[in-house]
């Protein structure tokens, strides 16, 4: 079977836009969305910078507006994505068969945001002593939501928007660290070309600013210590590690078929997926996931790695994940990479969103014809220097054929081949 699938709506929710040109502009200006953290006291972490969602209003997105207490910030960011993007593809006026609409999710770690629980947790130090587990029984258990664990579901996202779209048709929900996001979509293709439906919503929404994602990532070593925005650098010789962000895009996927019989052109077909595990070196991966997965993208779509017009990279700004990714883009493409950038400078690393993210702006950016510059990006580094990297200016571009990259820990990584039509 030949991979072949019509990309018919785009919703996006990220820091610096809510459309795909939006999103796209700010690139192209240069603008970040990352500064310093507001949401919580981040002076015990490494890292003291995010990238946050705003001028956003969940109220806007959620039918139930009881249930906004039930939904953390990814899960609010994920259904208006989903909206936007059943919006933007036409179907609140052509209704898709709710039998044959599906929704796939890139999610990120199921738990509940332990800043739910300072306000009990601080009744049981209420005597400014030691934790007494008998006061926070009688006093600071009553505060905690009963509701609270299930704020944090990986699955919230699917849920609630399968419900408010009515999509009874097939569905998953794929939790695996930054690559979720990528996989959904990939995986979404293959089940519309399997003919499992007509029509599926996919992509991914994530947030890693709270203090959970920052202890962890910061004891992998993964967080910039950069003093503000303008320390974040992949790809250069003074990468550090990224920043955290959050945000969501999903993609209305379906068959040329349907697409043709609803008058929809594609904005973009998927034409290749590639997912590949190295099983293990949990926090910096090693190049030979990320050749199999680009391979087996490359092989779906037909493709000779010199028709790639443009790389979306994961380009996550640590030392040793850039110089891993550049050793396997050069040896996908032989040591002469097509142009190569990534955005994740501008909004912020979002975990399980990161892919479709990137995904958003490879589409904005393939149909502007013009590739967004690595924002300080100064000094490729050394390990580096083999790839093309955009950067100083944005530059101009004829992009039929792209490839978007995502990684995640455990040297999990994913690929996607996009091809624009003339």
């Amino acid at each position: 079977m030949k991979l072949d699938v019509a990309v018919t709506g785009v919703g996006v929710c990220a820091p610096l836009g809510h459309t795909p040109d939006e999103l796209l502009d700010a690139l192209l200006d240069g603008r970040t969305g990352v500064g310093p953290v507001t949401a919580f006291d981040a002076s015990p972490f490494p890292c003291r910078l995010a990238a946050r969602v705003t001028d956003f209003k969940a109220r806007d997105w959620v039918s139930n507006r009881k249930n906004i207490k039930l939904m953390s910030d990814a899960v609010q960011f994920g259904l208006a994505a989903v909206k936007r993007a059943h919006a933007d593809a036409g179907l609140s006026a052509q209704p898709a068969d709710p039998e044959r609409l599906g929704m796939f999710v890139g999610a990120g770690t199921a738990f509940g945001d332990p800043r739910d629980l300072a306000p009990a947790l601080e009744r049981g130090f209420a005597g400014g002593g030691d934790f007494d587990p008998a006061v926070f029984a009688r006093e600071g258990m009553h505060l905690i939501n009963p509701l609270w664990l299930l704020k944090g579901l990986s699955n919230n996202v699917l849920g609630f928007a399968t419900a408010d779209l009515d999509a009874r048709g097939v569905n998953q929900n794929y939790c695996n660290s930054a690559t979720g996001g990528l996989q959904a979509i990939g995986e979404a293709a293959w089940a519309i070309v399997e003919g499992k439906a007509d029509v599926i919503v996919a992509g991914g929404a994530d947030s890693a600013v709270d203090p959970a994602h920052f202890a962890g990532f910061g004891r992998l070593q993964m967080l910039t210590a950069a003093a503000d925005a303008d320390g974040v650098r992949p790809f250069d010789e003074a990468h550090d590690g990224f920043a955290p962000g959050e945000g969501a895009a999903f993609f209305v996927l379906e068959s040329l078929a349907s697409a043709r019989a609803r008058r929809r052109a594609p904005l973009a077909r998927i034409v290749g997926y590639g997912t590949a595990c190295s099983a293990h070196a949990l926090p910096v991966g090693v190049p030979d996931g990320v050749v199999r997965a680009a391979r087996t993208a490359l092989r779906h779509a037909g493709w000779t790695p010199d028709q790639v017009d443009l790389v979306y990279a994961h380009g996550n700004g640590t030392a040793a994940y850039d110089r891993n990714e550049a050793r396997a883009w050069c040896e996908v493409f032989d040591q002469r990479t097509p142009p190569v950038t990534t955005n994740k400078a501008n909004i912020g690393h979002a975990i399980a969103a990161s892919g479709p993210l990137s995904v958003v702006t490879a589409i904005a950016a393939a149909r502007r014809g013009m590739a967004p510059a690595i924002r300080n990006l100064r000094s490729p580094a050394r390990d580096c220097r083999g790839l093309d990297l955009v950067y100083g200016e944005p530059r101009r571009i004829s992009a039929r054929r792209v490839l978007v990259h995502a990684a995640g820990l455990g040297a999990q990584t994913a690929v996607i081949a996009l091809e624009l039509d003339p």
